[in-house]
């Protein structure tokens, strides 16, 4: 199977073909743990699903962010070399991208096991929670290495315009993980132990999946082990592009980390609340998430084949079409709020406090536009350092300050949950005017 070439052809057909199957994709892949949260809230308790769906979620967030941050700089390069012809460039980017997953999976994996509950008391989680969430947090760390060349390889094949197989191997592990969730908690008993094990588990055979894909392949993304290896001029140039978008989303996720910390001073149920509440909305930030994607892609290969002017004209889709799509997201979320978060708890106290969350943030999705969509376009024309500071002042600066003002009153659930929609308007205008005035002349073929 072919990449796409997103040079030529039907603009708005091309990006639709192309993103339906990493929207779905990523839908597959949030399944994983919300299908953990839901077993656990369902079938072992509040405790276990603050555990699993709020104090992990926050965690494990902060190092993906971080590495899908970085890998997004070679994945950048590997769509512009895709769209100019260059595949030795092509094989070089990728397996320095291939090696550098396995070096910092590796890595993150050790630190956090022996970590763990350092981490734990950093965010104040609450002496009930503490026992799940280490056992949930030890056993998914340990899966790291596997998570990360999976999200290496999976984004390499999207760079090529491949998405369709990713999304393959993502309904193959997705069914494997709902399995042995039911399995290990229902069958086993193993509790949360047991949901985190089908995670991991899965996680291995879908990056199985994914390298013998690329050993298979034809062409510069075609996978030979003796060829791993850091190029420095490569590496050099995938760092100035992903070391911002990692540090970006590392710091954000810590910013969540920060506001996971005021969340847990309201009890085990307000967290559960929030857990549930978030899954739902995690849900509806995918579309947003898989159009960023696609015009990270169809920019990086218009650039880099000089078509500015097309470039520039699937931005301008793809922002209006995102818009549409947070419209109609934020009316159905708040029309089926309480079923949906009474699938994840029966409790009355989580739904209350889920829909708090809720109702202060769902009907401001179309802000996202901003902060999600438009970095993608910036991302694939290698621009990302005013998107990052923008992003880490608004998500950082202003929340915490924002947060440490009302936690010197008798702040709730609602009063934190406000923090988001402002800090997406914040970020999104600065976002917005930078690249209306953003310079890609230097693509430009030359006269």
């Amino acid at each position: 199977m072919r990449g796409v070439n997103m040079t030529r052809g039907k603009i708005i057909k091309q990006m639709l073909i192309f993103g339906w199957p990493i929207l779905l994709g990523l839908l597959l892949q949030q399944l994983y743990n919300t299908v953990d949260a839901v077993v656990v809230g369902n079938y072992v308790g509040s405790n276990a699903l603050a555990a699993v769906g709020t104090i992990s979620g926050s965690l494990v967030n902060v190092i993906i962010s971080f590495a899908i941050g970085l890998f997004a700089g070679a994945n950048v390069l590997v769509s512009q070399f895709y769209g100019a012809g260059e595949h030795n460039k092509v094989h070089n980017v990728v397996h320095m991208e291939l090696l550098l997953s396995i070096i910092l999976g590796v890595a993150l994996a050790a630190v956090g096991y022996a970590f763990t509950p350092a981490l734990l008391g950093l965010i104040n989680t609450p002496a009930e929670v503490i026992p799940d969430a280490t056992t949930y947090l030890r056993i998914y760390f340990l899966g790291l290495p596997a998570l990360f060349v999976y999200n290496a390889g999976a984004s390499i094949l999207t760079a090529l315009g491949d998405s369709i197989r990713p999304l393959i191997y993502l309904i193959i592990t997705t069914v494997l993980n709902i399995v042995g969730d039911l399995v290990f908690v229902l069958v086993f008993d193993w509790d949360t132990a047991g949901v985190a094990c089908a995670t991991v588990i899965a996680e291995v055979i879908s990056v199985l999946m994914v390298l013998w894909t690329m050993r298979r392949a034809q062409g510069g993304h075609r996978l030979i082990f003796k060829d791993l290896r850091l190029h420095p001029e490569m590496l050099k140039k995938a760092a100035a592009i992903g070391i911002p978008g990692g540090l970006q989303g590392t710091i954000v996720s810590l910013s969540n980390f920060a506001v996971q910390s005021y969340l847990n001073g309201l009890g085990a149920t307000t967290m559960a609340g929030y857990s549930a509440s978030s899954r739902i909305d995690a849900f509806a930030q995918m579309p947003l998430q898989a159009i960023a994607l696609v015009l990270a892609t169809f920019v990086g290969q218009n650039l880099g084949a000089q078509q500015v002017e097309r470039a520039r004209k699937g931005v301008k889709y793809g922002v209006l079409l995102s818009i549409f799509i947070t419209m109609g997201l934020s009316a159905l979320a708040l029309v089926f709020a309480r079923p949906m978060l009474w699938f994840f708890s029966p409790q009355a106290g989580v739904v209350e406090a889920g829909l708090r969350f809720m109702y202060m943030i769902t009907p401001f999705y179309f802000l996202l536009t901003g902060v999600n969509v438009l970095p993608g376009a910036l991302r694939g024309a290698g621009d990302v350092r005013f998107a990052t500071i923008s992003c880490i002042l608004s998500f950082v600066v202003v929340r915490q300050i924002y947060l440490f003002t009302i936690s010197q009153i008798n702040y709730n659930i609602s009063m934190v949950a406000v923090c988001y929609p402002a800090t997406w308007l914040i970020a999104g205008i600065a976002i917005a005017i930078h690249y209306k005035h953003s310079d890609w002349t230097k693509f430009e073929k030359e006269s």
